[in-house]
């Protein structure tokens, strides 16, 4: 398949998924389960994207990764910012990189 196809084909569903919240107005009178649902799905949908690339990117230092991925998570289940959590595991990444 045509690379170019495949990048606008992944930004497309990555948008779509971050923009459907925004079109859906009247949140109150969504059933529970659905609401709940659009409320994660930023933040599955970034789980979805880093965490195969997190494991199969840094073949030699895995560790560092891995290390990433659970300082996202942490600060994700304690409801933390999205945007500070990939800060802090980019920082996380990057510190155990340099040691």
């Amino acid at each position: 398949m045509n690379k170019i196809l495949l990048i606008f084909l992944s930004a497309l569903a990555t948008m779509s998924l971050r923009i459907t919240p925004m079109f859906a107005r009247k949140a109150e009178k969504l059933p529970k389960k659905v609401r709940k649902a659009m409320y994660l799905l930023p933040v599955s949908s970034l789980g979805a994207l880093i965490f195969p690339l997190a494991l199969t990117d840094f073949s030699s230092s895995w560790y560092a990764s891995l290390a990433g991925v659970l300082a996202a998570f942490i600060l994700g289940y304690k409801k933390i910012s999205m945007v500070l959590s990939i800060f802090a595991s980019l920082i996380v990444t990057t510190l155990i990189l340099l040691i």
